[in-house]
């Protein structure tokens, strides 16, 4: 199904009896979601930037690095709990809507959300000292441990609206629910901190932050239900031919149909997630420690140096996953786009969508990375008052995988839209192997250098095994992809020479007349009359 087809009066051609149910059910289209979106992600970003730099300035080295293992466990653990369950709902939302039956498939699709998520709770009540070890390696309070858990469950809940809004392409009011969980946690945390509160209060603003996210999702379901889950007779027509594959909606069929895909995401999450921790969790175990120490000092000494590295590493990424966060909402709104297109079987418009959402996620991504390189000794220097100076010396190289991660995203959407989601879990599994394995080698000589330099390199071997397997299913091979995947390398050498390379890069983009064309579509329609194109 075209996204355009379901609003008001999009097309001429549209029969008069339709005219009425699609007026009612509306949806962004891609081109304002994203500029809207990014308009808010970079605002919403500035102000989760001033709070990395809150956390840095009022929190130890230590609880800096126990504010990076948890929130990691809280971002990381949540898909791989929940069995991909929630994940199906960019991808199949619009495909039980034209056959009429959006309403049954979400509902079991929050059951069995909140089935994992009333299994994982329990559990963490049940054993709070394994998850102690689990997050943190080390024995915590179980009140720290219990906040983890709520938090866990307020992520849930948010991510869910978020998720059904994204997939009904509601792309203005996930940018607002994004804009206000950033902004909330900002005010809330600091302002805790401000007031002397103590680490586990954080988890606890976080908490209180997603909630108070979640009231403009749930005011955009509460106003479009009731247009969203009626289906239009021109998509009545479409699903007489979708009825005849995927047949009724029995519990049984709608798990047969799932499942594949669900479980393709679940071992891809499954996987990232490892990849994501495996270096920080190898930093706390493998960091070279000074000699000499007495024995029985050498354990405590250990884990003090192993989270002050963590927490240095964490200063370094600040930025880098900015961009990232910004990746993964971009993927987000894409991927209900992408599934349109693909229900309507216009292939080309989902090769044309993400050709274009890579060029601009590479050169964006590699020109904001060379000021924020250029900006380093202001914000190291003088807003961390130089307490994380390796932190600056590792961010280029954090910049660089980030982006190429936020480029393997990109092209990971394709393939789950083509359902061929195992092919990703493949590529993270290889990149996983690169990662333990240069990891082990480098950090016992090169410590944290050698560390975020196995993963850099780890994210190259995925990001090249993604491309790999977009063009063995019909992604067209061109040299944009490696010529997208190189510019991010200029950020090691030279934040002038990234400026200089990526500018030339958009100067030839901008003279292509196609790309030009859907560039110049994504602006207002009233800046559009006034300019002449």
């Amino acid at each position: 199904m075209n996204p355009a087809r379901t609003q008001a009066a999009s097309t001429p051609s549209v029969h008069p009896s339709t005219r009425s149910v699609e007026r009612d059910f509306r949806v962004d289209s891609l081109a304002v979601g994203m500029v809207v979106m990014l308009l808010m992600t970079i605002l919403g970003r500035g102000i989760g930037f001033i709070r990395g730099m809150a956390f840095c300035r009022l929190m130890d080295d230590t609880d800096v690095g126990r504010w990076s293992m948890s929130f990691d466990f809280l971002t990381l653990i949540t898909p791989v709990m929940l069995l991909g369950i929630p994940g199906v709902l960019p991808k199949f939302t619009e495909h039980f809507r034209i056959k009429g039956q959006l309403q049954l498939f979400v509902r079991r699709i929050a059951i069995g959300t909140i089935g994992c998520t009333l299994a994982f709770v329990l559990a963490m009540l049940i054993a709070p000292s394994w998850f102690s070890y689990a997050i943190f390696l080390q024995t915590q309070s179980d009140g720290l441990i219990y906040a983890v858990g709520v938090a866990v469950v307020g992520m849930i809940f948010y991510n869910f609206i978020s998720d059904l809004n994204a997939s009904l392409r509601q792309v203005r009011v996930v940018s607002l629910m994004q804009f206000i969980h950033g902004v909330g946690f900002t005010l809330l945390s600091v302002g805790w901190l401000l007031s002397g509160g103590e680490f586990i209060g954080v988890l606890w603003m976080f908490t209180l932050a997603c909630v108070l996210a979640t009231i403009p999702g749930n005011l955009s379901l509460k106003r479009n239900w009731r247009s969203a889950i009626r289906s239009a007779p021109m998509d009545r027509e479409n699903a007489a031919e979708i009825n005849q594959v995927s047949g009724d909606l029995r519990v049984g069929v709608m798990i047969k149909r799932l499942a594949p895909y669900a479980f393709a995401l679940w071992m891809t999450n499954l996987i990232g997630n490892a990849f994501e921790l495996v270096d920080r969790y190898m930093i706390l175990h493998m960091l070279p420690i000074p000699d000499g120490l007495a024995p029985d000092l050498l354990a405590s000494v250990k884990e003090s140096i192993g989270q002050a590295a963590v927490g240095q590493y964490h200063s370094g990424r600040i930025i880098p996953m900015m961009l990232l966060s910004v990746a993964m909402m971009i993927a987000g709104v894409l991927m209900p786009y992408l599934s349109s297109d693909w229900e309507a079987k216009n292939w080309d418009a989902i090769k044309t969508r993400v050709g274009d959402v890579l060029l601009a996620v590479s050169t964006l991504f590699t020109m904001g990375s060379a000021f924020a390189i250029l900006a380093g000794p202001f914000v190291f220097g003088v807003l961390l008052q130089g307490r994380y100076s390796d932190g600056m010396q590792l961010m280029p190289m954090a910049l660089c995988f980030c982006i190429w991660n936020s480029l393997s995203m990109i092209g990971q959407c394709y393939l789950l839209t083509a359902e061929k989601g195992r092919s990703i879990a493949v590529a993270m599994a290889v990149g996983l192997v690169a990662n333990l394995i240069l990891n082990a080698v480098l950090i016992p000589t090169y410590g944290l250098t050698g560390a975020v330099t196995a993963t850099l390199v780890a994210h190259g071997v995925t990001m090249t095994a993604i491309w790999f397997a977009m063009a063995v299913y019909d992604y067209p091979a061109r040299a944009e992809l490696p010529i997208l995947s190189a510019l991010p390398l200029t950020l090691l050498v030279s934040p002038w020479l990234a400026v200089i390379v990526t500018g030339t890069l958009a100067w030839f983009i901008w003279r292509d007349e196609n790309k030009r064309t859907r560039l110049y579509e994504c602006l207002p329609e009233r800046l559009r009359s006034r300019l002449a194109f």
